[in-house]
C-alpha cells in the first residue's frame, strides 16, 4: 500500500515538472516569435506651455513600446505619443532606426496606429492577432523589445476587468487590471494569456499593478481604422447617481417592485443620447442590458461593469435603446450612439497636439480655460484655482451650446506701461469685450474691431469684477514693450 502511495506521489511528480517544463518552452518559443512583432520606439515630444502659451516646452525624449498590426503597422498608446514631435521605430536585430508617423490616434480609447517605413526594413514584420480570451486569475506574460535590442518578459496575473479613465481621456473605457508584476510595466508592452496576446499595457503603479487597454477594443479599433474613414466610438452625453434610497424611489412613483435601476442626475448637450433622456429619469436598461441601482450590468465574462461600457464599445452612428423609467410609468427611447472631441467640451479636457489659444493684448493675457491649464496648479489643483472657473470646469465642461462655446478668462497681467494697477488681476472669467458678449475666444477679434471710432477697448468681466479699459492708440506701443521684454513672439493665437 505504501509503495503504491510513493509510486503514486512520484508519478505526479513527474508529471508536474513536465508541465512546468512544457510552460517554460512555450514561452522561450514565444519570446523568440515576438522578435519579429515587438519593436522600441523613440520619441521626442514638446506641446506648449500652458501659462505662456506662445512658448514651447523643451524638446524631451523617451521610449515607448509597439506591437505589429500590420507589416508595417504598428499599435502603441495614444498617451506615448502624446504631443509628438518625431518618432521612429527600432526592430529586433536591425541597428538603423526606421522612420515612422502616426497614421490615427483616438486618445479616447487610448490607441494609435503608426505607419512604419517600409524602405527602411529588410523584411516585414509579423503582425500580431489578439485574443479576446479572458480568465480571472489567469497568469499572464508580458513582452517587449528595449532600447538595447534585446527581448525581455515578465509575468503577472490577471486580476479583473474594470472601467476607468485613461490617463489621455474624459471617457471611461474597459481595461484588464493585472497584479504582482514581476517588474515594472511601461505602457505599450504586449500582454500574453496562455501565449495568444490579450491586450497592451497602459498604465502602472508602485503596487505592481498594471492596466491594460483589452483586445476587446484594440481588435474595434482596428476594425474601425480599416473602413479608412475612422469615426470612433460612444461617449455617455448624461450622468448617474445611485438609486439606493427608497424615499427616493417613493419620489419619483417607482413600484415597490421595482428594484433596479440609475438615476439620471445631469443631462449633457453633447454624447449618445443627450437628446433623449432628462434629468430624473431612472434608466433600467441599456441595449437590453438591465442596470442595477449603482449603474452597474452584468457582464458574461467580465462580472459586473459600470453602464458606459454599453455606449463606448458601440460604433458612432448605431442606434440604442434606452428602457427608462419617466413621470410615473416605463417607456423606451433610442439614440443615435454619438462621441465628441474633448476640444469640443466647453471646458476641454485637453488639447494635445494643439497651441492653447490665446490672446495678448497691452500685457493682459486671454486664455481659453482648459483642464490642462487648471492643472497647472499641481497636485489637489481643484483647491487651488478659482472657485469660479472650477464651477465652470465641474457642472458645466459638457455643456457647450451656441450661445457659448468657449470659456474665455483673463489669466493674469504683464506687468507694463499700460497696465498699472490691474496687475493683481487674475483667473476671472471674460463676460464681454466692447459691450460685445464673448461666446468663445475668436469673438474677442471680432469685437476689438467693433466701434472703429471709439478710443478705448472695455474688457468686462463676471462676478462683478472690475472692467479694464485700454486706450487703442496706445496699444502698439504696448504690445511692442510686451514682445520685446517678455519674449511673446506671437501675440495670439486661434486654432481653425
Amino acid at each position: 500500500m505504501n509503495s503504491r502511495r510513493i509510486l503514486i506521489l512520484f508519478l505526479v511528480s513527474i508529471l508536474s515538472v513536465s508541465i512546468c517544463l512544457g510552460s517554460a518552452v512555450r514561452r522561450e518559443d514565444l519570446a523568440e516569435l515576438m522578435k519579429q512583432s515587438v519593436v522600441s520606439l523613440e520619441t521626442s515630444f514638446h506641446g506648449y506651455e500652458q501659462i505662456q502659451p506662445w512658448r514651447n516646452k523643451a524638446l524631451t525624449q523617451s521610449h515607448a513600446h509597439a506591437c505589429a498590426v500590420g507589416e508595417y503597422e504598428v499599435l502603441t498608446t495614444a498617451w506615448n505619443v502624446a504631443n509628438l514631435a518625431h518618432v521612429k521605430a527600432l526592430r529586433y536585430g536591425q541597428n538603423e532606426f526606421i522612420g515612422a508617423k502616426i497614421k490615427l490616434i483616438d486618445y479616447e480609447t487610448n490607441l494609435c496606429l503608426i505607419q512604419l517605413d517600409p524602405n527602411a526594413m529588410a523584411e516585414p514584420l509579423k503582425p500580431i492577432v489578439f485574443s479576446e480570451d479572458y480568465a480571472k486569475g489567469a497568469e499572464v506574460d508580458f513582452y517587449w523589445l528595449s532600447s538595447d535590442n534585446n527581448i525581455y518578459n515578465g509575468r503577472a496575473y490577471l486580476d479583473r476587468a474594470r472601467l476607468r479613465k485613461a490617463r489621455a481621456s474624459y471617457e471611461k473605457r474597459l481595461h484588464y487590471v493585472v497584479a504582482n508584476t514581476s517588474r515594472q510595466t511601461s505602457t505599450g508592452q504586449l500582454y500574453c494569456m496562455g501565449g495568444k496576446p490579450i491586450g497592451i499595457a497602459c498604465w502602472s503603479n508602485s503596487s505592481m499593478e498594471a492596466g491594460l487597454v483589452p483586445a476587446e477594443l484594440i481588435n474595434a479599433f482596428l476594425a474601425a481604422a480599416a473602413k479608412g474613414e475612422y469615426k470612433g466610438f460612444g461617449a455617455a452625453g448624461f450622468a448617474v447617481s445611485e438609486l439606493l434610497d427608497p424615499a427616493m424611489r417613493s419620489f419619483l412613483k417607482m413600484p415597490a417592485s421595482l428594484k433596479d435601476g440609475v438615476y439620471v442626475s445631469d443631462v449633457y448637450t453633447i454624447g449618445t443620447a443627450s437628446d433623449v433622456l432628462r434629468q430624473g429619469d431612472v434608466i433600467l436598461a441599456i441595449g437590453g442590458m438591465r442596470l442595477n441601482s449603482y449603474g452597474r450590468f452584468e457582464h458574461a465574462g467580465y462580472g459586473q461593469l459600470d453602464f458606459e461600457h454599453l455606449i463606448t464599445t458601440r460604433n458612432v452612428g448605431e442606434e440604442l435603446t434606452f428602457e427608462i423609467f419617466r413621470d410615473g410609468r416605463e417607456m423606451t427611447v433610442k439614440a443615435d450612439v454619438k462621441n465628441f472631441n474633448a476640444d469640443e467640451m466647453l471646458v476641454p479636457y485637453h488639447e494635445y497636439d494643439r497651441q492653447p489659444e490665446y490672446i495678448v493684448t497691452g500685457g493682459f493675457i486671454l486664455q481659453k480655460l482648459t483642464r490642462e491649464f487648471l492643472e497647472q496648479w499641481g497636485d489637489d489643483w481643484e483647491g487651488k484655482v478659482s472657485p469660479h472657473m472650477y464651477h465652470y470646469y465641474r457642472d458645466f465642461a459638457y455643456k457647450p451650446t451656441a450661445e457659448r462655446s468657449d470659456i474665455v478668462i483673463l489669466s493674469y497681467v504683464l506687468p507694463s506701461p499700460m497696465s498699472l494697477g490691474y496687475k493683481d488681476l487674475g483667473q476671472i472669467v471674460v463676460s464681454k469685450v466692447n459691450g460685445m458678449k464673448i461666446r468663445s475666444i475668436s469673438d474677442v477679434l471680432a469685437a476689438r474691431k467693433l466701434n472703429p471710432g471709439a478710443a478705448y477697448d472695455v474688457i468686462e468681466f463676471e462676478m462683478d469684477k472690475p472692467a479694464v479699459v485700454l486706450r487703442r492708440d496706445q496699444l502698439p506701443t504696448a504690445d511692442a514693450f510686451i514682445s520685446r521684454n517678455y519674449g511673446v513672439t506671437k501675440l495670439q493665437n486661434i486654432n481653425p
